[in-house]
């Protein structure tokens, strides 16, 4: 844990700041049915898959995850990639704000320097932020791309900082994601803030006790930093 007081911090976008209307499940079902097949797995499954592999983008891990349920059940992985693009086509405006959100936006913001550091790509997340009216809320703004690693490689993170001038202990990361997003940020040496009670990068709902990465900090509602006093502070 640094001994710095931050004056930077970066924000997970996803099931961090705003969720969709329509559950993971929701959405998965709705892309079953799209391709004309019966459900032949769940998010569930999709989260057992993810640390098996690498990926560069969302779309790209959904296809390789969904491949590989299709192949492990004995059926064409192609299919798997169809009911990957099927799930990628939801509308990106139709999201809302998880409870506390906007206020702690801005209360943050009179205090620190915001950024945003995603795993989508500007096309399904510029749309997401306009809707919500918070693209001003961030100095700088990390999108996913096809030829630059994601999260949970530090490298995204070392962009924002540079983008702000800023060291690793001037910063704090906070999002919903053990996998990514606590794992990512102490990977480029940034203090996390894990908001357990979100959803994981599979959209599985977290467990409220976990393995694998430990967060410097731990909060079970963005509410939580409408006002302070905040984790990271003495």
């Amino acid at each position: 844990m640094s001994d710095t007081t931050p004056t930077v911090l970066l924000f997970d976008l996803d099931d961090t700041i705003c969720q969709y209307r329509r559950s993971h499940d929701e959405v998965l079902a709705a892309a079953f049915d799209r391709c004309g097949v019966e459900p032949f797995f769940s998010v569930a499954d999709f989260d057992r898959w993810v640390p098996r592999v690498e990926a560069t983008s969302p779309l790209d891990l959904r296809e390789q995850c969904f491949a590989a349920i299709g192949r492990e059940q004995g059926r064409n992985p192609a299919l798997g990639e169809r009911v990957a693009a099927a799930y990628r086509e939801r509308d990106p405006r139709n999201i809302e704000f998880l409870p506390g959100a906007r206020a702690a936006l801005e209360t943050l913001g009179e205090q620190y320097t915001l950024g945003l550091v995603t795993n989508g790509g500007e096309a399904t997340q510029r749309p997401k932020l306009d809707a919500l009216g918070i693209v001003d809320a961030f100095e700088t703004i990390v999108f996913a791309t096809p030829d630059a690693a994601i999260k949970p490689d530090p490298a995204p993170f070392h962009a924002a900082l540079s983008a702000l001038g800023a060291e690793p202990s001037m910063a704090i990361h906070i999002g919903d994601s053990l996998a990514s997003d606590v794992a990512g940020a102490q990977a480029a040496g940034i203090d996390a803030v894990w908001l357990r009670s979100g959803t994981d990068i599979s959209g599985n709902k977290c467990e409220r006790e976990h393995s694998g990465p430990v967060p410097e900090f731990v909060i079970d509602s963005v509410a939580e930093l409408r006002a302070p006093p905040f984790p990271w502070e003495p």
